[in-house]
């Protein structure tokens, strides 16, 4: 069996469609998107439009919540704010679409492995119902304290986006309490893929990167992931697309253009791939 992963869409169509046009070469047996289709740049009804036709199984992300107005933001994220303000408008014109995006599950589990937009070890207590908090950010002190939470969780492998900062992280199954040091990180160098072998007695937890940017690893390619059971490898996809378009579209945008995130976005995918 082989699964891919993808996510962190955030209105970039044209990422998503040059994701969607090398799928076929993975022969994938299942396909999963990590969440945030929406959000950040002010397109989101282009690829929520396109991902509810593909019926990928689907979970829920911060920005696809945020939008669809089922919690309050950080108050200090006046760049995401300003970008979900206006991708809630965009969408209030498409029938159903903040149903939708509610609707979507937190997390799916599969025999061998989660899916999940950031960390299973994050989410709401049954029948509570998430907030902003479920969404921080996979630094050292968060990884840390998921530490015991990991090693015991029941399933080997956990897939999530939300970071865009692709990774591999191996925890092993060593005795005792488990510590920050017996954790391996693998990222990918430049354009070219990482194949990581799957080793007994460990645990991974991948971090997806992002199809749709903002890249906060500073590469402006789409990622993805490629879970292959057969042979026991992960690999890290990176996938480069057309970025004149959407530079220019962008920089049309008189109000975006007034968000520092999207103006650093904006130099990034001028630089060309990393």
């Amino acid at each position: 069996m082989r699964a891919c992963f993808f996510g962190d869409i955030h209105g970039n169509s044209h990422a998503l469609e040059a994701f969607l046009l090398r799928l076929p070469e993975w022969k994938a047996d299942a396909v999963y998107c990590l969440g945030d289709i929406v959000g950040w740049l002010p397109f989101g009804n282009r690829t929520l439009q396109r991902v509810r036709a593909l019926g990928f199984p689907t979970v829920a992300g911060n920005h696809d919540l945020l939008v669809s107005g089922l919690f309050r933001d950080h108050p200090g994220q006046a760049d995401r704010m300003q970008a979900t303000a206006y991708n809630a408008g965009l969408l209030s014109g498409m029938e159903g679409a903040a149903d939708y995006l509610s609707n979507l599950p937190l997390i799916r589990e599969e025999r061998d492995f989660s899916v999940v937009h950031h960390s299973p070890f994050a989410l709401p207590a049954p029948g509570e119902a998430p907030t902003i908090q479920c969404f921080d950010y996979l630094d050292e002190t968060a990884l840390r304290g998921s530490l015991e939470a990991w090693r015991s969780c029941p399933k080997r492998l956990i897939f999530s986006g939300h970071d865009h900062v692709p990774a591999i992280y191996e925890l092993s199954y060593s005795r005792g309490t488990p510590r920050f040091g017996e954790v391996r990180a693998f990222r990918p160098a430049g354009m070219e893929p990482l194949t990581v072998k799957i080793s007994s007695g460990r645990r991974y937890w991948v971090k997806a990167g992002s199809i749709g940017g903002p890249y906060r690893d500073g590469c402006p390619c789409a990622n993805a992931v490629l879970y292959d059971e057969d042979a026991q490898t992960l690999t890290l996809l990176r996938i480069p697309f057309p970025r004149g378009e959407l530079h220019r579209e962008l920089s049309a945008n008189r109000l975006f253009g007034t968000i520092p995130t999207i103006r650093k976005y904006l130099e990034l995918l001028e630089k060309g791939p990393c």
